[in-house]
Formats: structure tokens, sequence, C-alpha cells
């Protein structure tokens, strides 16, 4: 998929964070994607408190925020990420980390 054609309303991403690209524990901010539909912006980094976080924000609704410990990560494995979100029946976001769902919050908007 293009990231052209994703929604705010509706979507999802995945993807390889490779072997050795961030270090999960070193307590450093790491960026890890930014993408802006049209009507929002997404983001997720890899923060100082070793926690991936993902901000979700709908332009003239708000923002939910959704964040997860990775410390134990090993950094020398790769890792697939995937984060959904869905502002219509569902109203929730969910992140996964090796097919394993890690965090969900409810968007309140």
């Amino acid at each position: 998929m293009n990231v052209n054609e994703l929604k705010i309303n509706l979507g999802s991403v995945s993807f390889w964070i490779k072997e050795n690209q961030i270090q999960f524990n070193d307590s450093k901010a790491t960026p890890i994607f930014a993408i802006n539909p049209e009507g929002g912006s997404i983001f997720m980094i890899k923060d100082e408190d070793n926690k991936i976080k993902v901000f979700y924000v709908v332009i003239g609704k708000g923002r939910v925020d959704l964040e997860v410990d990775v410390s134990s990560l090993n950094s020398t494995e790769k890792h697939m990420v995937a984060y959904t979100w869905d502002l219509f029946e569902g109203k929730k976001l969910t992140l996964y980390i090796d097919g394993k769902e890690v965090a969900t919050k409810g968007i309140p908007f």
C-alpha cells in the first residue's frame, strides 16, 4: 500500500525493525515513523524510557497515546511491528510486536 493512500479514520501499518537497527534499552529516543494522512498524524518513537510510543492525532478531535515497554526486546533480532486504528466501529488503537498484541487503547472521540 502506498503511504499516501492511508486514511486517518481506519487503517494499519506493519514493518520489520531489522537486527541492530534500534537499541531497545539504551534510554535514547529513536524515531520509528511518522505519517500524515489527510486529517491527522501518526507518530511512533522508542523514547528515553525504553517504551515504544504511538501518538494518534485527529485534527479537530484530539490525540490518543499508546505505549509499551520494549526494554527486554533483543536488539540483535529482527522484530515485526504492526499498528492498527479504527475510528469507526472498533474505536480503538492496537499495537502488535512479533505477532502478539502488546497494547490497545480506546478512542474516546
